[in-house]
């Protein structure tokens, strides 16, 4: 086994980089298996073996990798979101803090004024937005050039999308057909809260799987 050179490294990485592989699981999988094999040929034998791991990986083989680790990151954080949902299975303090939880949520549902709970619970979820937005800031890239993230930060971004898009559509659909005028009414504001409280929920459990969860768990 022999320690690949600056040169070999720097052909290994451009190859990469013009493939853009969306994730960095991918990137360093498919890195580590060219080096693996280049340290066990000689280097004379590198530009060949080279030719052979860039047909190996090509961009069809990579672009059906970042699928299947996008599946399969999906599916995990689904699991991790339903394991930490399940508050009764974090023993007796977790069963209390989710009891405890539900009771505040269920409460405030009756104390706030109809009209002040849509707002209320509309700004806690746009809080608990933000903060899985920031937890998995990497995902975001203000550069021009291809930059891989972790498909983790990815399948979390795209729950919180599709949680936000669905909630928008509960608040503005009816407010453009009615022209306002359902704000006032008291089973659209329950309706509405009861829908937030599930969103609120749904985005703490986020929150909590974007903080706890690893790239290298993930992979």
């Amino acid at each position: 086994m022999r320690q690949l050179s600056e040169q070999e490294l720097a052909l290994i990485h451009a190859r990469l980089k013009s493939l853009h592989i969306r994730y960095i699981e991918v990137y360093e999988e498919i890195f580590d298996h060219y080096c693996t094999t280049l340290e066990n040929v000689p280097a004379l034998e590198s530009p060949t073996t080279i030719a052979k791991l860039n047909e190996t990986f090509a961009w069809s083989v990579v672009k059906g990798m970042d699928k299947e680790l996008e599946k399969s990151v999906s599916k995990q954080v689904g699991t991790a979101q339903l394991d930490f949902l399940n508050f009764w299975n974090h023993g007796l303090k977790g069963f209390f803090i989710g009891l405890v939880g539900l009771a505040a949520l269920t409460i405030a549902s009756f104390i706030i004024p109809a009209s002040d709970l849509i707002l209320v619970f509309l700004a806690i979820n746009l809080c608990a937005t933000a903060v899985v937005y920031y937890l998995k800031r990497d995902a975001f890239s203000f550069s021009f050039s291809h930059k891989s993230v972790s498909a983790s930060s990815i399948a979390v971004i795209k729950r919180v999308g599709f949680l936000n898009t669905i909630m928008c559509w509960i608040w503005l659909m009816p407010s453009i057909l009615t022209r306002g005028d359902i704000h006032s009414n008291k089973l659209f504001a329950i309706g509405l809260a009861l829908a937030t409280v599930v969103s609120i929920i749904y985005s703490i459990s986020l929150i909590a799987v974007a903080s706890r969860l690893s790239k290298s768990k993930l992979i």
